[in-house]
């Protein structure tokens, strides 16, 4: 792992935040329905959360379920420019991740993971993604490291952010080293980032986590941007170019 500007954040190690890994299963599912507005929704999008709500319901009943939880987004910022550079540059072949509509079930150890994934209720919820969506993305998924769960039985700002890289491990590492840079500046105070399991996908991280207040991520957001802030620019990103990760982040809101 390259270090960049390691005088700008400790890491989550450092901080005493680095919990170990859960024990849980997991099955992501990301489709790219239509592209969110902060004001408005289509009809058709509207029904279209209703009908999955009322699938997964049914879905929850399923032994090993623990729970399921359907997200719908607000915001897909630019992401970093640097890292989509360094994809074209080398000739990479990935679409960016815009989903817009996710689906996170959460199941009591990886080991039900097949089972569950061929359910007829989880088919039944994938074909009407598939009649509905422009693209959709699965996998099964674990954890490897954590700083705590992230709390969804209340509403607030969820962030699942894609990352490409082609070394899982490498992408952990530097996953830990960069949090440390939210976990001071942000208020972060929770993470469970998903390992998919097929190691020949696309993504070889998703990052989940929450902040309960727009008021909490958004300025963060802006004024680091800008470099008023020292460290999204000349950290955080940094040390993903420089370890040839691309990060897609993509912000959340649960449809209850």
């Amino acid at each position: 792992m390259k270090l960049i500007n390691s005088h700008l954040a400790n890491s989550i190690e450092e901080q005493g935040m680095l919990a170990s890994p859960n024990a849980l299963g997991y099955i992501f599912i990301g489709a790219e329905v239509e592209p969110p507005h902060p004001f408005r929704k289509s009809k058709k999008k509207k029904r279209l959360e209703i009908q999955l709500k009322d699938k997964i319901e049914f879905f929850k009943n399923i032994p090993g379920v623990q729970r399921v939880d359907l997200f719908s987004s607000i915001i897909i910022p630019p992401g970093s420019e640097k890292g989509l550079r360094v994809l074209k540059e080398k000739n990479i072949e990935i679409q960016p991740a815009k989903f817009d509509i996710v689906i996170l079930i959460e199941t009591a150890s990886i080991d039900i993971l097949d089972g569950i994934e061929n359910d007829s209720t989880l088919r039944d919820i994938e074909d009407l993604l598939d009649d509905n969506a422009q693209r959709i993305y699965k996998t099964k998924a674990q954890n490897k490291l954590r700083i705590a769960e992230v709390d969804k039985d209340t509403n607030g700002v969820f962030l699942f952010n894609y990352f490409y890289c082609k070394d899982q491990k490498a992408v952990l590492d530097v996953w830990k080293y960069t949090a440390g840079w939210w976990t001071a500046n942000a208020n972060l105070t929770n993470s469970t980032p998903l390992s998919p399991l097929d190691e020949n996908g696309p993504f070889s991280l998703i990052n989940h986590c929450k902040w309960n207040r727009w008021s909490e991520i958004l300025p963060i957001l802006i004024l680091g941007k800008l470099g008023i802030i020292k460290g999204l620019n000349n950290f955080v990103l940094k040390n993903f170019t420089a370890n040839e990760i691309v990060a897609m982040p993509v912000l959340y809101k649960l449809v209850k």
